[in-house]
């Protein structure tokens, strides 16, 4: 048997779905002797691929495209070069080489770039990988270029490929429209080192009582740069985890993988700071797969301050003691009429960009004082604030200068000791698509966050949704943000999907850590270089996402574990080329908004609500009943699209159900029949 077969059922072990839990940490029936590892070895690492001829010694493995050709003495050192050169801005042709890749496993890529007068904003000369299936597309890795008039620069970056890519390929070329000359050299790709990544899903916040030791983690195993001999077997695989205190081990214990989860109980540890260490291990073939520590934090109980914004088990988010359901925008700058307009919507809470420099326009208050006065503001009109520290990353793009202080550290210490007791906040905003090449840095920022406020929890958002079970270790609550809405031809939210998945498998359902969705409520040619500065092109180009549309993204979203819904965006609808459409898309808007509130009991409550089935005649189907601590139900069903979605449902309950929104017409014996088109939606509701 290959080795890419053997990988990806052990991939799918990895980051599957949810685990069990029982209590703060989850059952700990999986639990086998600790292993004595003086036998054990770490696994080795896979070749690198093969690249025909990087170095341009010739057209040898390159099928020269139009604009393409080989400067023989054009290269780094005298030696060959792949030249382009583009004169037509219509014109996109990439030159490509397949590669041969194992699924499932990361790998960096690069090439050296020289440029002479490329012009254009979209990113220059540059390098991509990209994924196919069944001869189309479905993923790639697009790192930014060279611009301008430049010596050589190296480009790289890392990608995932695919579990179910049947083909890469590794493409050098000019961004679209871009205009220029390029000199292309010493093209590179290697299996990224070896990605252990362990994580606390429950307790949450990385906080363990000194009264009950049990844990549930969750592990990401992403490589397995290894020459395997046979297949790898879930039942050889188990973790060591040991817990530290004072610098020496307390106790150690060991259990199963199951799905990606891990329990176990650490017994009663001292209270004070602690860890975790983590080893993965395949007992039969005597490897030692990776290992990773979490720091902890040991407690008696602590009892929360009265602004205190909490996670439970279930990854609700706790305020006032009571479940409370996020339902709010991104924002920009954050005017008086703004938080007037949004207090008197829908909304409950407002995530503001500029949370480091706010303050009113009108107002002589600066600094701090600005922040807090708009903070007060906002607690007046019962709107709470998610308090974005997501520039705070030296050398990133809106790294920022505020607070009278310098440096990360210092001015995440004064930003959340500052306003850490406030009533308005509800969360701090860490990440918003940060790569994965900063891990270190997001979790550590985390941990940082966590330190100085234990009493409201990290937020972080990612766009590259394959990595999204690499990034657990980096916030409290999980975000991700697909906006598949761009056109006339976007009728499906498979995105959605994909992000949602990719965010079960890393956090789990029920028992795991929280997720708050990102759904789209904006038009993409707010975005788009022409459309956002000509309204003609704004309106041929793109198109605003439907009422309709914008309701089933959330139910998606809803029905998939989320738990928090904040939009993107509201200072979208008001940019130049959009505003026209305001006054019919905030109501829009409002609407959707109001029925997801109205959702909250029922996403909210202390249990599960009825199982459903879902028999689907066409297209792609998803349903999840929810019953509130009343009794009574309600089952949100999304058609993913694209085409017609046909399906029947059964529901196990007694509760006679209608329809929200008449896709669906009651049959007998608990089955109802849901019919719709493209990206459709439906509630069934019985009291």
């Amino acid at each position: 048997m290959k080795l890419r077969w053997m990988i990806m059922p052990l991939m799918c072990l990895l980051i599957g779905g949810c685990g069990t839990g029982k209590g703060g940490g989850g059952t700990v029936d999986a639990m086998v002797s600790v292993p004595d590892l003086s036998s054990y070895a770490k696994i080795g690492l896979l070749e690198k691929p093969t690249i025909v001829n990087p170095q341009f010694e010739g057209t040898a493995g390159w099928k020269l495209l139009e604009g393409y050709q080989i400067d023989p003495k054009g290269g780094r050192n005298g030696g060959g070069a792949l030249f382009y050169e583009r004169t037509d801005p219509a014109k996109y042709p990439l030159l490509g080489q397949d590669i041969s890749l194992q699924p499932g496993i990361r790998y960096k890529f690069g090439v050296w770039v020289k440029t002479e007068c490329v012009a254009n904003e979209s990113g220059g000369a540059t390098i991509c990988l990209e994924f196919y299936k069944n001869g189309k597309w479905i993923a790639g890795q697009y790192p930014a270029g060279i611009e301008g008039t430049k010596d050589w620069t190296r480009v790289e970056s890392v990608g995932t490929v695919p579990a179910d890519a049947e083909r890469a390929e590794l493409e050098l070329y000019l961004r679209p429209q871009a205009m220029g000359k390029a000199w292309f050299d010493d093209v590179t790709i290697e299996p990224e080192k070896p990605r252990m990544i362990t994580y606390m899903i429950q307790p949450a916040m990385e906080s363990i009582s000194s009264k009950d030791g049990h844990v549930l983690l969750g592990l990401y195993l992403d490589s397995f740069y290894c020459k395997l001999p046979d297949t790898i077997k879930e039942a050889d695989l188990i973790v060591r985890v040991e817990a530290l205190s004072g610098g020496k081990v307390v106790s150690e214990t060991a259990s199963f993988i199951k799905d990606g989860r891990i329990a176990a109980d650490v017994g009663r540890l001292p209270e004070g700071a602690a860890s975790l260490r983590v080893t993965m291990l395949d007992t039969r073939h005597k490897w030692i797969m990776g290992e990773e520590s979490i720091p902890v934090t040991v407690t008696a109980g602590r009892q929360p301050p009265a602004n205190a914004c909490l996670l439970d088990s279930r990854g609700r988010m706790i305020v006032n003691g009571k479940p409370f359901l996020p339902v709010g925008l991104y924002h920009g700058t954050l005017t008086r009429k703004d938080v007037d307009i949004i207090a008197k919507s829908p909304f409950n809470c407002v995530m503001p960009y500029n949370s480091l420099s706010m303050g009113f326009k009108d107002s002589q208050k600066k600094g701090t004082e600005g922040i807090q006065e708009i903070m007060d503001f906002c607690q007046t009109k019962k709107l709470k604030i998610i308090f974005s520290i997501k520039d705070v990353y030296a050398e990133t793009t809106y790294a920022p200068t505020t607070l009278g202080v310098e440096g990360e550290s210092a001015i995440v210490e004064k930003a959340v000791t500052s306003f850490k007791n406030h009533p308005a906040l509800l969360a701090w905003y860490v990440n918003d698509e940060l790569p994965t090449s900063m891990l270190d840095r997001l979790t550590a920022r985390r941990r940082e966050v966590n330190r100085l406020d234990p009493f409201h929890p990290t937020w972080a958002v990612f766009c590259d949704f394959n990595e999204v079970p690499a990034y657990g270790p980096t916030c409290d609550i999980v975000g991700v943000d697909p906006y598949p809405i761009r056109d006339a031809n976007s009728h499906d939210m498979e995105l959605v999907r994909l992000a949602m998945e990719m965010t079960k498998r890393a956090v789990g359902t029920t028992e795991g850590m929280a997720t708050w969705a990102v759904p789209q409520i904006f038009n993409w040619g707010c975005y788009d270089k022409k459309a956002k500065e000509d309204r003609k092109a704004y309106e041929s180009t793109c198109r605003d996402p439907t009422e309709s549309e914008m309701i089933s993204m959330s139910l998606l979203c809803a029905i998939m574990g989320a738990k928090g819904f904040i939009y993107y965006s509201y200072f979208d609808l008001k940019k130049k080329v959009s505003v026209p459409d305001y006054g019919r898309r905030w109501p829009e808007v409002c609407r959707m908004g109001e029925l997801m509130v109205s959702l909250a009991p029922f996403l909210l409550a202390d249990s599960d609500g009825p199982a459903v089935t879902v028999n689907a005649e066409s297209g792609k189907i998803m349903a999840k009943a929810f019953k509130d601590d009343k009794g009574s139900v309600r089952v949100l069903i999304a058609g993913i699209g694209p085409g017609d979605s046909k399906a029947t449902l059964t529901v196990s309950s007694s509760v006679p159900l209608k329809s929200k929104f008449g896709k669906c017409v009651s049959l007998r014996n608990g089955q109802y029949r849901f019919q719709g088109a493209d990206i459709c939606s439906d509630i069934l509701e019985g009291e």
